[in-house]
């Protein structure tokens, strides 16, 4: 309501003085209600004032409607208007852009089209070249076949040549080794007597020194024995002996003696006694454990 009597100043200047009149008249009758009644006559003049008012103001209501129904209507017819105008230029657009599609998809009809022609005869002038390619290949390879038989040709007779050289070096090489083998044979022989002979040479040397050294041990240990007095006549034992880097005994058993208790006894405290153990010549004889036989002189 605001809105529309914005739109028309006049019928907003009508309002307010029409609101004016009706509070005055308010204040005055309020007034009037402290006074004695006033006359009729009276009465009526004001009732009458105040229809007039209102039907002032419903034809003023009335005449603001039919205007902006007016305007209403001028407002659709133009808008309708404007759809239409909107609806021709959608309808104008639409067949340009149709025109416009068609006229593109012919370009690229015909350029697919020059594509195809192009790719087709570049198709074709691969195909040639590559057809004279095969043929320059083919004569290319029955040129190199020819060469190669040749080449086996003359590979396979100098192989021939080569092979007779071979077999011939190859006896002159195999005599030579037969001969060598025989020498190397006979030296062998030679050296194999001689190492058998120094072998033997060098057991029976260390089978002496061993006797030697067995000798010299059986001699301590007699110079070191202290002959029991129930000794009978010939005694003898066979003593086993555990020793140490320097001829230290370790341990000591004359269990196969022939005598009684007292002279294996005896025989054990003599090597004890005996220790260290003399050493031998040659160091290839000592024996961590070593056997002797333990015969004294009676």
């Amino acid at each position: 309501m605001l809105k529309e009597l914005l739109k028309n100043p006049r019928a907003l200047i009508y309002a307010v003085l029409v609101h004016a009149v009706l509070l005055l008249l308010l204040v005055v009758s309020l007034r009037w209600d402290s006074k004695p009644p006033p006359l009729q006559s009276s009465g009526e003049i004001v009732q009458a004032v105040v229809i007039d008012e209102t039907k002032l103001l419903a034809e003023k209501e009335r005449k603001r409607q039919e205007e902006q129904s007016r305007r209403d209507q001028e407002e659709a017819k133009r808008q309708a208007e404007l759809e239409k105008q909107r609806a021709e230029e959608q309808s104008r657009r639409e067949a340009q852009e149709a025109v416009q599609k068609k006229k593109q998809q012919e370009a690229e009809q015909q350029r697919q089209a020059k594509i195809k022609a192009a790719k087709e005869a570049k198709d074709l002038k691969r195909a040639e070249e590559q057809k004279r390619l095969a043929e320059q290949g083919a004569k290319r390879k029955m040129e190199e076949e020819r060469r190669k038989a040749e080449a086996v040709k003359r590979q396979a007779a100098e192989e021939q040549r080569k092979a007779e050289e071979q077999r011939k070096a190859d006896d002159a090489r195999r005599q030579r080794e037969d001969e060598d083998l025989l020498k190397q044979q006979l030296a062998q022989e030679e050296q194999q007597r001689a190492e058998k002979a120094q072998a033997e040479q060098r057991r029976r040397q260390l089978a002496s020194l061993r006797d030697q050294y067995s000798n010299a041990i059986a001699q301590k240990v007699e110079r070191n024995w202290i002959k029991p007095p129930s000794l009978s006549q010939g005694t003898s034992c066979k003593v086993r002996v555990k020793q140490i880097s320097g001829g230290e005994v370790v341990s000591v058993d004359a269990s196969a003696c022939t005598g009684d208790p007292s002279y294996r006894r005896s025989v054990e405290a003599a090597v004890f006694r005996a220790s260290p153990l003399p050493q031998p010549r040659d160091p290839a004889v000592f024996d961590r454990d070593i056997i002797f036989n333990f015969e004294p002189k009676q």
